[in-house]
């Protein structure tokens, strides 16, 4: 997995199969009983890969900006 996202790190490429989500309808609370479509909200469940991929650049970004001194402390 290391090498995966390090390769994605430096051709700037988030893999497509990792963008896609699987869509659950859950019943709002106190309505699932009910069938009409207005009754449920979509939950959307992503990669687990991504998720570690968008972390690992969150945290580079930051450290970044801190590094380089553009965010001030208190932000």
């Amino acid at each position: 997995m290391t090498a995966t996202y390090n390769a994605c790190l430096r051709t700037g490429r988030f893999p497509v199969n990792w963008k896609i989500a699987k869509i659950l309808p859950i019943a709002k609370p106190g309505r699932e009983t009910i069938a009409h479509t207005s009754k449920y909200r979509p939950i959307s469940l992503l990669n687990t890969e991504g998720k570690v991929l968008e972390k690992l650049l969150s945290k580079r970004i930051t450290h970044h900006l801190y590094t380089t001194e553009y965010l001030n402390e208190n932000q």
